[in-house]
């Protein structure tokens, strides 16, 4: 054409294909003053591809169906929010528990000895005429003990026990120890009676020799072994218990004086 500006080799070449394959047309610039060798290329509205712009897109995305996945995200929320919930009331629980323990720890019981007195000593030719065909009295001895609870919140009660008073590493008493309770922060005032262990209801000479001197001090040992049980509404305790009492003593056969008092147990 007149008007055209001539192709080069390779841009022929390749206008050629293309017209080939889309049947393009090329059209001129209408006015020459504004020939710079710019071309406007016509193609056919069939073969136009267009990118839809980002609001045509989210327009596209409304119009759709429900995503399928919703439902699983539903349920994976929900299951996340109750294994929360649960999380939270474990925790809530658990801290409850250990501050009720602590409220709740149990502890054994104070003992101590407040006097003991050696009673029932009597000489067989000293006695009446008409208390011959009684039976001897066997002498005993008899213990004031005190318990004190020292739970704030849980009561104490003891079972029938065994109790032994010992001297010099010998028995020279033995019992029964009493059934007895406390209340919470209770004390109780417990009489123990032993029986002299010796032949005959007697003491040995030496022994009652050193107990019959009021004005030596005596180190002796008391020992009881009694169920126990420390309750409570939130826990309940049993155990088997053993109290050592070390004291020491002047003047057994009259109003007794201890001067030293201590007692162990094995809780």
């Amino acid at each position: 054409m007149e008007g055209r500006t001539p192709l080069s080799g390779n841009r022929n070449k390749s206008l050629n294909k293309l017209s080939s394959v889309t049947s393009l047309r090329l059209a001129s610039a209408p006015d020459r003053s504004l020939d710079t060798g710019t071309y406007v290329v016509q193609i056919p509205r069939d073969q136009v591809y267009r990118v839809p712009p980002p609001e045509n897109a989210k327009i596209v995305e409304n119009h759709r169906g429900p995503d399928d996945n919703f439902p699983r995200k539903r349920r994976c929320g929900c299951c996340c929010w109750i294994l929360l919930g649960l999380l939270i009331i474990g925790i809530i629980i658990g801290v409850t528990i250990g501050v009720i323990h602590m409220l709740y720890i149990p502890q054994c019981p104070d003992f101590s000895i407040l006097g003991v007195h050696f009673k029932n000593v009597t000489d067989p030719n000293s006695r009446d005429q008409g208390q011959k065909n009684q039976p001897q009295q066997k002498p005993k001895f008899e213990f004031d003990l005190k318990v004190n609870n020292v739970n704030e919140r849980m009561d104490v009660s003891f079972g029938q026990g065994k109790a032994n008073f010992v001297y010099q590493k010998h028995d020279i008493g033995q019992g029964k120890y009493p059934s007895n309770s406390q209340k919470a922060k209770g004390s109780t005032n417990v009489d123990l009676n032993l029986d002299v262990v010796s032949n005959y209801g007697k003491l040995p000479d030496d022994i009652k020799k050193s107990i019959e001197n009021g004005n030596k001090t005596i180190a002796t040992t008391l020992m009881i072994r009694a169920p126990m049980e420390i309750k409570s509404w939130v826990r309940n305790l049993k155990k088997d218990l053993t109290i050592t009492c070390d004291f020491d003593v002047q003047d057994l056969t009259r109003k007794s004086n201890i001067t030293y008092n201590k007692c162990i147990t094995d809780f």
